[in-house]
């Protein structure tokens, strides 16, 4: 076996070695982080699968949102892919580990429309300080008012304000959809009255100038 070739196997050793403890961690968070879980529940209930490609260095991995939690896979899974997201490692490191918003702007996030913003935040939620800020919370399932509690509640609270100004904005915009329906019948009637109209007087000169004849 070649030097080049035991590279790439030990590369793919830690590869794979990396797949099962972030499986295991994420895993772990997704079931006992309530703000998290929160979060990920539309990607839960849509088993949604995502690319992850880093080009610097290259290599590529996926992610599954699933009830029992995240899969994380090497090879790509036989459903289609809902969203890719292209990075370098550094600036994947940069989100994760310190929740570094310039990194997670820079990352290009291709596939489903509604998903995408939706993911950035959710990656801002798995970053390492977010999830420091609610530790205590994961071994409890207790609803006690204690310091840990009152965390994890202002974590939420700027979750559900956005929650809350999407579904205002989606309320605001099927009234908009409704008055542009609504237009567009009166547009539609005063177009068919007018071409009546024109019909009617066009026979009118029709019959006029036969008399004449």
């Amino acid at each position: 076996m070649s030097d080049m070739q035991q590279q790439q196997g030990h590369t793919r050793l830690l590869l794979n070695i990396a797949m099962v403890v972030l499986e295991t961690f994420y895993s772990f968070v997704l079931k006992h982080d309530r703000v998290v879980r929160l979060q990920a529940k539309k990607f839960i209930e849509q088993e949604t699968t995502i690319k992850i490609n880093s080009y610097i260095p290259y290599f590529d991995f996926y992610v599954q949102f699933t009830d029992k939690g995240l899969l994380f896979d090497l090879k790509a899974p036989e459903q289609a892919i809902d969203l890719t997201v292209s990075s370098t490692l550094v600036d994947l490191i940069q989100v994760f580990i310190f929740a570094n918003r310039r990194s997670l702007k820079k990352m290009r996030i291709e596939g489903d429309v509604t998903l995408k913003d939706e993911f950035r935040d959710l990656l801002l939620h798995l970053s390492t300080p977010k999830l420091l800020s609610d530790w205590k919370q994961w071994l409890s399932n207790t609803d006690t008012d204690d310091d840990g509690s009152i965390a994890s509640k202002k974590r939420i609270a700027p979750l559900l304000e956005k929650i809350d100004l999407q579904r205002s904005k989606i309320n605001t915009l099927q009234v908009e959809v409704k008055q542009y329906k609504n237009r567009i019948r009166r547009m539609q009637k005063r177009i068919n009255f007018a071409f009546a109209t024109t019909a009617v007087l066009f026979l009118a000169l029709i019959v006029y100038n036969l008399c004449l004849i």
